[in-house]
């Protein structure tokens, strides 16, 4: 894809507007958490990219629905990149840790799970993956609340559109089959997708369709450190 570059580092800090650096209490350490994440495929056609996990303060945001995706967001969601977040948002002040979670897609049915660690107030997780059979859909978490319970908790996610490409389900278009990084461009909001539609470019709801969500979120607690 050429896409021009319309979200810069210095953009992207508008993310962390009303965030204050982690600073703990004097005399007193920050306390940590450690959390087992599973990230479960609900799709019957649709792989899922290795997700990008981020841990944050409550004051900022990742992505939005119903907001314009950052130049970040729409890398992920066109071409399944996490590299640029993951480099960025790290360095920015609200964001603890940025990190690619998985090796490889999860595929229909299958998950994935990995671990995570809190520190003080930076104890909000977002996590972003593409579904890679479409022009620009995701799913994921926004700003989820990781509690200090030991209950587990569950949460069903559907497939958001990115708002960055049009939805013309043409395989030039496409990273999942084989053509990354080229684009139709479109200038929208990150809202839920409608899905895949029969007729249209060289995509089939049989062979590439899903209904409900796309993908589900278990949380649970391991541990405080």
């Amino acid at each position: 894809m050429r896409r021009l570059l319309i979200f810069s580092l210095a953009a992207l800090a508008v993310l962390a507007i009303g965030a204050t650096p982690a600073i703990a209490a004097k005399g007193k350490k920050a306390k940590s958490y450690t959390y087992e994440v599973t990230v479960e495929n609900l799709t019957a056609t649709q792989p899922l990219a290795p997700p990008l996990a981020v841990v944050h303060k409550p004051g900022v945001k990742v992505w939005r629905n119903g907001y314009i995706a950052s130049h970040g967001v729409a890398a992920i969601a066109e071409d399944a990149d996490n590299s640029i977040l993951e480099s960025a948002l790290p360095k920015l002040r609200g964001f603890l840790s940025a990190e690619t979670v998985a090796t490889a897609p999860i595929m229909p049915g299958e998950t994935a799970s990995f671990e995570i660690s809190t520190k003080g107030r930076h104890n909000r997780l977002s996590l972003l993956s593409m579904l890679v059979k479409t022009n620009d859909a995701f799913s994921g978490v926004d700003s989820i609340r990781l509690n200090r319970g030991k209950k587990t908790r569950m949460f069903n996610r559907m497939a958001y559109d990115g708002g960055s490409e049009t939805n013309d389900q043409l395989a030039a278009h496409i990273p999942g089959l084989g053509n990354p990084f080229m684009r139709a461009p479109e200038g929208n909001i990150i809202r839920k997708h409608p899905g895949i539609k029969d007729g249209v470019g060289d995509l089939t709801v049989k062979a590439d369709g899903w209904t409900g969500a796309a993908m589900k979120v278990t949380i649970t607690r391991l541990g405080k450190s």
